[in-house]
């Protein structure tokens, strides 16, 4: 950011006009202002053509005529593009923005396709590199979005470029657009959801829908390249038939993982980028990109042809990166059954308790620093005074597995029935075994090198693990005969026990034999 853009923000701060679309909606009235005056005019003049061109678009200007003066001098000299992607680059208010790397990845994908036709949804999140994606193109470029703020300032910047549409609409509902693209690049919004009444499209998220229509608008050689959340890789309700419409229709070019904290601060959800094509594919390269001197480049991946990526059922890269693990090529070609979680157990998360609301309760509250080395401690645990009736939902029962869903690395136990009352914290999800399984085979699946693997695909979070109750059903498990999983849960136990006595013994040893050292030093 300049120097002369962090004054003409003071002068804004200053006047209480503080946040994006406060800051953005000046700036553009102060522009559209100068579009239509000269330099001879005074305050009175250019106050009364701010009023009659900018209050019908913008609406009216809260201040009086000495402070639209002031902050019309703050921004005379200063370029609104520039001005406006310095807001968006600082904003702290939620809004995600595609980072200055991912940009110059994208402009020079456009480079080597030379589309003719480009297609920028949702341009607010891509502001900043507008420039660069519009100088890369050849062709024509529309912009959408379905902010009016960001349509007319759109609007006001390319009013004068022929080869520049700027159309408001929303990507989230069915598309009135009858055209068609060689180059289209999205960066969705994560998380929220589409309401009850559409039920033309397979998912209701808006990443969802935002892929389903986008794919529809791909020209006959067209290319899409689409930011997706790690959902969209394995998770079901409409996401399995999504990916299968992807395969029946196009063709998967690419699906690369983003470096992780891509659009920190904005969310730190793990994504992918995925590209999508009209034209047939012979393989589909799957991996991962890295920041390197300045550009996003692969730095792991693997080629698969068409049919073997279409074989995975899901699309779960850290699967499809380790298939030269032997233990897990073993797992997929073993004649061993296999059901997933979803088939054998309920799956919950634990009760949201803040740590100011524990107290000396009656009620317990396992949380993942009470699990160690696949045990409970049940003695140090947390507690809370609340009605029993309202945390009965999250009431831990004999052989629960449970399984820590945050923090660095997962942890494993199987919780016995005490004689108080424990529930799980919102850091747990539970598996509620419905029969034909042994909580203690299950727990040392999951801790196994292809349970952890697998475990891992299901990582919604980059750095800090973050896995969901609602994905995990999906996890796959070795269906052993329930006696064999009893001699494998009981084996590991006796084995343990021996480990630990072997343990305690060799402490007494040592400590005994310091305390006859230590005679012998009087």
């Amino acid at each position: 950011m300049t120097q002369e853009i962090e004054l003409a923000l003071n002068a804004l701060y200053l006047r209480q006009i503080t946040t994006r679309e406060q800051l953005i909606r000046e700036a553009l009235r102060v522009a559209m202002t100068r579009a239509s005056a000269t330099a001879e005019m005074g305050v009175d003049e250019l106050f009364s053509i701010m009023k009659f061109g900018t209050e019908s678009k913008l609406g009216h200007f809260r201040a009086d005529r000495e402070d639209f003066y002031a902050i019309y001098m703050a921004l005379s000299d200063i370029d609104l593009f520039d001005f406006v992607s310095a807001v968006c680059e600082n904003d702290r208010e939620g809004h995600s923005a595609v980072p200055h790397l991912l940009t110059e990845y994208v402009c020079t994908r456009i480079a080597q396709r030379a589309p003719k036709s480009v297609l920028v949804p949702e341009a607010e999140r891509v502001f900043s590199g507008l420039r660069s994606i519009i100088a890369a193109s050849d062709g024509t470029v529309t912009i959408t979005t379905q902010n009016n703020l960001f349509f007319q300032l759109l609007q006001f910047l390319f009013r004068d470029d022929p080869n520049i549409s700027v159309r408001m609409l929303s990507i989230y509902m069915l598309l009135p657009m009858p055209e068609q693209y060689d180059y289209i690049f999205c960066l969705p919004a994560f998380g929220g959801k589409v309401s009850q009444e559409c039920a033309e499209f397979l998912t209701r998220d808006y990443d969802g829908v935002a892929l389903e229509n986008l794919m529809k608008l791909l020209s006959e050689h067209g290319t899409l390249d689409f930011i997706a959340p790690a959902k969209i890789t394995f998770a079901s309700g409409g996401y399995d038939l999504l990916r299968k419409s992807v395969l029946d229709r196009y063709w998967v070019e690419q699906l690369m993982i983003l470096p992780e904290g891509t659009f920190r601060p904005w969310t730190a959800i793990k994504t992918y980028l995925l590209s999508i094509s009209s034209d047939s594919h012979d393989a589909v390269q799957v991996g991962e990109l890295a920041a390197h001197k300045g550009t996003l480049e692969p730095s792991k991946w693997r080629t698969l042809t068409v049919e073997e990526f279409a074989g995975h059922g899901d699309w779960r890269i850290e699967l499809l990166l380790s298939d030269d693990d032997e233990n897990l090529r073993r797992f997929r070609e073993s004649p061993t059954p296999k059901v997933k979680l979803r088939e054998i157990a309920d799956v919950f998360r634990g009760k949201s308790i803040l740590k100011k609301d524990t107290a000396m309760g009656d009620i317990a509250v396992l949380n993942i620093s009470d699990i160690e080395d696949g045990e409970i401690d049940y003695d140090h645990m947390d507690a809370i005074t609340e009605d029993e009736r309202k945390v009965k939902r999250y009431e831990l029962q004999e052989g629960d597995v449970v399984l820590s869903c945050r923090g660095t690395a997962p942890k494993t136990a199987v919780f016995s029935q005490q004689g108080f009352q424990v529930i799980a914290s919102a850091n747990i999800i539970v598996l509620r075994l419905k029969g034909g399984f042994i909580p203690g085979y299950v727990r040392l699946f999951l801790e196994s090198p292809v349970g952890s693997t697998m475990l891992q695909s299901f990582q919604r979070g980059s750095g800090l693990m973050n896995l969901s109750p609602a994905d995990l059903l999906e996890l796959e498990i070795s269906a052993l005969p329930e006696a064999e999983q009893s001699q494998i849960a009981n084996h590991y136990e006796e084995e343990k026990k021996r480990y630990k006595d072997a343990i305690a013994q060799a402490e007494q040893r040592i400590h005994d034999e310091k305390e006859q050292l230590f005679e012998r030093m009087i």
